[in-house]
């Protein structure tokens, strides 16, 4: 029987090594308490111009408050009941942060950028990390905003905006969760829609999922 060589055996103990850390981490998933991090990168809140003239004036650090709490609030409700703890904890397990602005580059970059709504990357037993853009929340809010609607209607429409971006991230990140055509849930394929910052949303495909690994 050939004796094994020494390069031999420190692949069979990366191997053994890398099963083992994978399975702690599956376990871990399974019967833990896992850390959602959200929070917003210091940016400027100011809008467009037309944007600013719709709210009556630029957004007050009490604006800028109620919007960051709205968003967590959505972000908190969507995973309600399930062993997922949303904290500002940047190393956390998942994480979303708000950024001002995010953008795809269109043919590798080399053109113009576009604006997206959020992005994400799901890194399986190592959590995952993705990003929303506060801009286009904001100005879709006013878009979509009822025509009688108030100022604050609208801060907290923003708000709603952002909380659900974060969490169609998550979704991504957590379960790999795919588009859904129901343009009420959190996996529809877009922001540009009404339901995304007034009216309530829910899970679609996802839910099973995320109940089935982060049940309590």
């Amino acid at each position: 029987m050939p004796k094994p060589t020494a390069a031999g055996v420190i692949l069979a103990v990366a191997v053994l090594t890398a099963g083992l850390v994978f399975g702690v981490l599956q376990w871990r998933a399974s019967t833990a308490t896992i850390s959602a991090g959200f929070w917003f990168d210091d940016f400027p809140f100011d809008l467009p111009a037309d944007a600013t003239a719709r709210l009556g004036g630029p957004l007050t650090d009490r604006d800028i408050d109620t919007i960051r709490r709205v968003a967590r609030a959505e972000v908190e409700q969507a995973f309600s009941g399930l062993r997922i703890v949303v904290t500002g904890d940047r190393d956390a397990f998942w994480r979303v942060r708000v950024q001002r602005d995010l953008r795809r580059g269109v043919n590798g970059g080399r053109l113009s950028r576009i604006p997206i709504s959020g992005e994400s990357v799901a890194l399986g037993p190592f959590g995952g990390a993705g990003a929303v853009n506060f801009m286009v929340a904001a100005l879709g809010a006013v878009a979509y905003a009822p025509p009688d609607a108030s100022r604050p209607a609208i801060i907290d429409g923003i708000g709603r905006g952002i909380g659900r971006a974060a969490v169609h991230e998550f979704g991504h990140a957590m379960v790999s969760a795919n588009h859904s055509q129901d343009e009420d849930s959190y996996e529809y394929r877009s922001a540009d829609r009404a339901s995304q910052y007034y009216g309530e949303l829910h899970w679609a495909g996802a839910g099973p999922l995320l109940q089935r690994r982060f049940g309590k």
